[in-house]
């Protein structure tokens, strides 16, 4: 592992609340552990991150990596991020840009950008509480919020199993307006199921989570996390995809489990049919047949994932 890839932040900053997009993820981050090499950091420095850099680390052509950075520069400037900090004995939400300065090169695939002064003091002048994770781990991910929930997920690795997020606190931290995924099947399918997925897929970490009730309505999410082996950490071989037969199966089985039909809801005036047609749908995707794999298993099947032999 090149430990010089490493992504260091104070807690702070690690549970802000911002949205950005996957490519400005892993922009910041490229520019986060190149700015851990700088001596005397400060607003005025400005870091350089190169297609090639990007690339390399997120495994994508280099002229695909040349589009990416443009597009983000056109957005990172005017994205802000709010966190919690303190003003004499009260809690101070404050609103921060990331950068004070952004340009890019076009002919070079160049970005030049400079950091907020109170970005740079969120992950140089570090004191007790702060989270580590080498880039590589989040590297392969392709959802922007699979990033966001594996930071902070890992800042409890020690704990073995994270506070108790409310919904709506989550939401937040994940860059979830109120329009998105507005209800919590929604939420959990499009966003933490995803999330799990390629985290248990493509990093370090084995990550579950709970829910917690208030009468019918879920109101809280607790990850629980732990440390693959090296076995673990295998690379995985190529899985089979269900058969017509099993998704034909599987989809009545599905439409038919009541835990099912609280985690997947059917819109309102959808038909038995319309619903089990829309699971069969989703059942196409390996995705969908890993993110439901412990309701499969309540109906029969027990294969999750079918290896090649």
């Amino acid at each position: 592992m090149d430990t010089s890839k490493l992504v260091v932040k104070d807690n702070a900053l690690i549970d802000a609340c911002f949205n950005l997009s996957l490519v400005e993820q892993r922009l910041l981050l490229l520019a986060i552990t190149e700015a851990r090499e700088i001596k005397n950091l400060s607003s005025s420095t400005a870091i350089e991150v190169t297609a090639h850099q990007y690339s390399t680390q997120f495994k994508i052509h280099e002229k695909e990596a040349y589009n990416a950075l443009k597009t983000a520069c056109d957005l990172l400037f005017e994205r802000r991020f709010s966190y919690v900090d303190r003003y004499k004995e009260d809690r101070l939400i404050k609103k921060v840009r990331w950068v004070s300065e952004l340009g890019y090169v076009e002919n070079k695939g160049l970005v030049l950008l400079n950091l907020s002064d109170t970005v740079v003091s969120l992950i140089s002048r570090l004191e007790n509480q702060f989270t580590k994770y080498h880039l590589n781990q989040v590297s392969g991910f392709k959802s922007k919020y699979s990033i966001r929930v594996y930071e902070l997920v890992v800042k409890w690795l020690a704990n073995t199993i994270t506070q108790k997020y409310e919904v709506a606190d989550l939401r937040e931290k994940l860059g979830l307006d109120h329009s998105e995924y507005k209800t919590m099947s929604l939420f959990k399918v499009n966003v933490l199921d995803k999330a799990l997925t390629e985290i248990n897929a493509k990093s370090d970490l084995q990550v579950s989570y709970e829910q917690f009730k208030s009468g019918r309505t879920i109101t809280h999410i607790q990850f629980k996390i732990k440390q693959k082996s090296a076995t673990d950490t295998v690379k995985r071989k190529k899985v089979k995809e269900m058969t017509a037969k099993q998704i034909d199966m599987f989809s009545d089985k599905l439409s038919k489990l009541e835990s099912f039909q609280s985690h997947y809801i059917a819109d309102a005036g959808v038909s038995v049919t319309e619903y089990k047609q829309a699971i069969a749908a989703k059942l196409q995707d390996q995705f969908y047949v890993e993110a439901w794999g412990k309701y499969l298993a309540d109906v029969g099947f027990t294969k999750k994932v079918l290896l090649d032999k």
